[in-house]
């Protein structure tokens, strides 16, 4: 059995190793040993129609077809089609805008297909050459000069260009992209010179205009179509002068769709044309095929192979593959950090090429699984066209996060075993715990205060009226929404000064119709028919005002008169670029209300001293104003806003600030049930945002990055830690601790205890010694659960709307 399992093992790894490895190495060595096959190129001017492929691609064909007319090559000899594939959008309009200048438009009505689309274009083309292109392949002025002097060569049937991205360092999905084409870029060159580069590439793509032949829709023209004129006896050149630029995905989501679909249409293509595989019919090309397409498709059952049996012997007490197993562990675990930090510009490669890497092989197994159960795809949406993000995660992302979670178990096991010092003990974990709970609740609050007392920093506060919006995004709210208009109508503020905007985000119930009552000239409405969450309706509402300030408000927050010219008064200091008011909650009803407001006193004493030695870490949505110019729009599936907003002014260089003399009063929520999930989505939310890098400071905002980490981010670490010291402390006691640890446990468990009672009274107890431990676990379990929705992105960005009363 264990001889069985390592020959397995090694011979998978073996495969692995030969598919990204030994084949480039192999390859290079044929080139030495064997000269390359020379090409006659000729500076020849054959007649070139260029067929553009177009879905909806509004955004770029005007820059495309700008960037046709700047090409070198004589217009007598260049006819340019665009081939629209049944484009809803102004694509067919911007095409037909240039058919004075000789641009020719072929529709094809049905979305059916690109494939399908060029077999009815290629017959209306009078061009000797075909070059095919992509709208956002921009060339460059000598790349179809460059193409075509190839084809002087008899023995050349198509020529493929080289494409460079031209954002290659905007984030790490662009490196992760480009760093593979690199790799690819390098084989091409090498298959180039031995016989002919295996495959196309739709972004610059050339052939003898006879050789092309009709393709079935399902076919991916710039593979299929190379491999009909390898099996004629003709070479494919690579030619590295021709160059196109073109933007990456820039997401590992769509590059991940965007594979799916290519290895499910150049596998079913492959098995079309399976006499390319024959080396008595094509010679070495089929030495080629098999080892950079077919091989490489199959490596994910090849990495399954490898991974299965190294665990299995690992297992079975193999202390070699033991180590191979903590690899492959520490490899997943890297990937899955790598997934983590997806959304961040700046990730380390050893984060994110492990998780491309894993990407492009899952991406290769449903591929290929799709075409073995009879599934192709026909159509397809450019990467570049914005699409409704999805909500909720999918299984392949749960089933990830599973897997990494248990591999990193395995590595601590591991690292456990192997490293002779007993570094980890229950006790390090216990006091650890301990007192990184006590610095987040105690020691932060002690050197906020000592800072603020050594080194303050005053606001120049001064009475001003900027011009100002009052933005109230509201969904559904007609219990609340008209108090809210009479309230804001009636703030001491000058009338000529402020406007009040009302935005529904597709309300369905009454708030439209109560709103109109009063829309004039001091309040306006903007009735948004689809509901995108609140972000949404800032992100179309904020680009039509035009005032100074802006103030963000929720419909249930009610302003003290004051309110509004205490906050505008902290801007008259230029280094002030938001203010944070003081929304009291009236939770008078609220089963938990005295510890609610035991928290939030607390919360605003901490914002207090962080305003006074800089900035405070995120405004309450429920009252803070920016200065307009300041407004940098956050994601459109970006769920707390109210964070990202105020933080994105911060990290401009300007003071976020709070003013505890400006008021606001809002009801708080009646159940507990439904403060743990608001809770949840706000840490499910801030997550979300750390992890696409959204309104997060980094170690060079200093101060803020030293605030941020002791305020927040350890904070959401809280319930993990106090699990970590209850079990440690546990463990501790089971196996002999002192009294101090005794005594430890016997709080913790009497705490939890009470909390307990608390939830078995349905929260209805205002006893502190019952209220507070409830409370407070509360707090911690909604962040807990917020971790799991924000990590495996469960949280949506439309927020379930709760009855105030």
């Amino acid at each position: 059995m264990d001889t069985f399992l390592t020959i397995l093992a090694v011979g998978s790894l073996g495969l692995l190793v030969y598919v990204y490895i030994g084949y480039p190495i192999l390859l290079s060595m044929l080139s030495v040993l064997f000269p390359a096959r020379t090409i006659k190129k000729r500076p020849i001017r054959p007649s070139v129609s260029l067929l553009i492929s177009c879905y909806n691609e509004e955004n770029i064909l005007e820059e495309k077809l700008e960037n046709c007319f700047a090409l070198d090559y004589p217009a007598d000899k260049l006819e340019i089609c665009v081939v629209s594939d049944g484009s809803t959008d102004r694509t067919d309009e911007i095409a037909k805008s240039y058919a004075d200048k000789g641009v020719k438009l072929i529709r094809v009505e049905g979305r059916v297909g690109k494939t399908a689309c060029l077999n009815v274009a290629v017959p209306q083309a009078t061009g000797e050459i075909i070059i095919f292109s992509d709208a956002n392949a921009m060339y460059a002025p000598d790349a179809i000069s460059r193409l075509v002097e190839n084809f002087a060569d008899e023995q050349v049937g198509y020529v493929v260009g080289e494409a460079q991205y031209a954002d290659a360092d905007l984030n790490a999905a662009a490196k992760s992209e480009d760093s593979y084409w690199q790799y690819e870029i390098m084989i091409k060159k090498m298959e180039s010179r031995l016989h002919s580069m295996v495959g196309g590439d739709g972004a610059i793509y050339a052939i003898r205009r006879e050789f092309y032949w009709e393709l079935q829709p399902s076919d991916i023209n710039d593979f299929v179509n190379p491999l009909q004129i390898i099996s004629h006896g003709y070479r494919g050149i690579y030619e590295p002068d021709a160059i196109c630029y073109e933007d990456t995905t820039g997401s590992f989501a769509k590059e991940f769709d965007r594979k799916v679909r290519i290895v499910n249409r150049s596998f079913n293509g492959l098995l079309r044309v399976k006499s390319v595989l024959n080396p008595f019919k094509v010679g070495i090309y089929s030495f080629e095929i098999i080892s950079h397409k077919l091989l490489r498709w199959f490596a994910p059952y090849f990495l399954l192979l490898f991974v299965l049996s190294s665990v299995v012997l690992a297992l079975r007490g193999n202390v070699f593959f033991q180590y191979v197993t903590f690899s492959i562990a520490a490899f997943i675990v890297l990937a899955d950090i790598g997934h983590l930090l997806s959304s961040y510009s700046k990730t380390w490669p050893i984060f994110y090429l492990p998780y491309y890497f894993t990407r492009v092989n899952i991406a290769a197994f449903i591929g290929i699984n799709r075409r073995l159960l009879g599934n192709t795809q026909v159509t397809w949406t450019p990467s570049r066209i914005e699409e409704k993000e999805l909500e909720g995660v999918s299984r392949v992302d749960i089933v990830t996060q599973i897997v990494a979670i248990g591999l990193l178990f395995y590595v601590f096991w591991f690292v456990s075993r192997v490293v002779p010092v007993d570094i980890v003990t229950s006790r390090t974990v216990f006091w650890s715990s301990l007192c990184l709970i006590f610095y987040v609740y105690f020691g932060y609050p002690i050197i906020l205060a000592v800072w603020s007392k050594c080194c303050p920093k005053d606001v120049n506060r001064d009475e001003i009226f900027p011009d100002t919006t009052l933005l109230v995004c509201a969904y559904n709210e007609d219990e609340v929404i008209e108090e809210k208009i009479l309230n804001s109508l009636k703030v001491d503020y000058p009338e000529e000064k402020l406007r009040i905007v009302i935005a529904s985000d597709g309300s369905t119930d009454n708030t439209n119709s109560i709103v109109e009552k009063y829309a004039g000239k001091r309040l306006t409405l903007y009735a948004y028919k689809e509901r995108t969450g609140k972000v949404g309706a800032i992100l179309q509402t904020v680009p039509q005002l035009t005032s100074e300030i802006i103030v963000f408000s929720d419909a249930n927050t009610m302003y003290d008169p004051s309110a509004l010219r205490t906050l505008m008064r902290n801007f008259n200091d230029p280094s002030v670029g938001g203010v944070s008011a003081d929304v009291v909650l009236l939770n008078d009803e609220t089963n938990f209300g005295e510890s609610e407001s035991a928290y939030y006193r607390y919360e605003r004493w901490i914002q207090q001293k962080e305003s006074e030695v800089g900035s405070i870490i995120g405004a309450d949505g429920g009252m803070y104003a920016i200065r307009r110019e300041l407004f940098k729009p956050p994601a459109p599936n970006i769920i707390l806003d109210d964070f990202v907003i105020s933080m994105n002014v911060a990290l401009q260089g300007k003071r976020l600030v709070y003013d505890a003399e400006a008021k606001g009063y809002e009801k708080s929520t009646i159940s507990h049930v439904t403060e743990f999930l608001r809770k949840s989505r706000v840490i499910a939310g801030a997550v979300q945002a750390l992890k696409q890098a959204e309104g997060i400071p980094g170690p060079s905002h200093k101060g803020l990055f030293f605030s941020f980490v002791s305020h927040k981010m350890l904070r959401w670490l809280v319930p993990a830690m106090l699990l970590a010291m209850l079990l440690s402390n546990l463990y501790i006691v089971v196996h002999g601790g002192s009294l101090i640890y005794q005594l430890f446990l016997a709080l913790q468990l009497a705490f939890y205890l009470f909390a307990f009672a608390g939830l078995v009274l349905g929260g209805e107890s205002k006893t502190p010694i019952i209220g507070i431990p409830f409370y407070f676990c509360l707090v911690n379990g909604a962040a807990l659960y917020g971790l799991y929705k924000g990590c495996l992105n469960k949280q949506p960005v439309t927020w379930k709307k709760f009855s105030r009363k």
